[in-house]
């Protein structure tokens, strides 16, 4: 579980950062609501990175806080895709490939967070 929260903080901080540092050109590019918005989404998903590494870093955390995690990927990805669709005639074709990582690579990760969760551990070979 903690490779699979880590993978999606090292996914997600890249776009994050990028939203935040160059919200103003990557609302020209992109279309859609502008700089302000792309740079809160930023802050957010950052945000998010963090927590995702502290819950990472202690086990108990990650079996107590899992479902909530998973709720806020699925939140999150269904968010997109309707703020996708109410952009949708305003967006260039850089805004529909980020609305389009933000609906499904949190739906892959919640998806492999939750499949993670309900394998049972595997013994060590010895």
């Amino acid at each position: 579980m903690k490779q699979i929260l880590l993978s999606d903080v090292f996914l997600s901080t890249p776009l994050a950062l990028a939203l935040i540092l160059a919200a103003e050109p990557i609302a020209q590019w992109a279309g859609g609501p502008g700089a302000t918005f792309y740079m809160v989404v930023g802050i957010v998903m950052l945000l998010w990175c963090v927590d995702m590494a502290v819950i990472a870093s202690k086990e108990q955390w990650q079996e107590k806080f899992l479902k909530l995690i998973i709720m806020v990927d699925v939140t999150w990805s269904l968010m997109a895709l309707a703020l996708m669709i109410w952009f949708a005639p305003s967006l260039q074709p850089l805004g529909w490939a980020l609305f389009a990582l933000n609906v499904l690579v949190p739906l892959d990760m919640a998806w492999m967070k939750r499949v993670a969760s309900s394998k049972p551990e595997q013994p060590a070979f010895g």
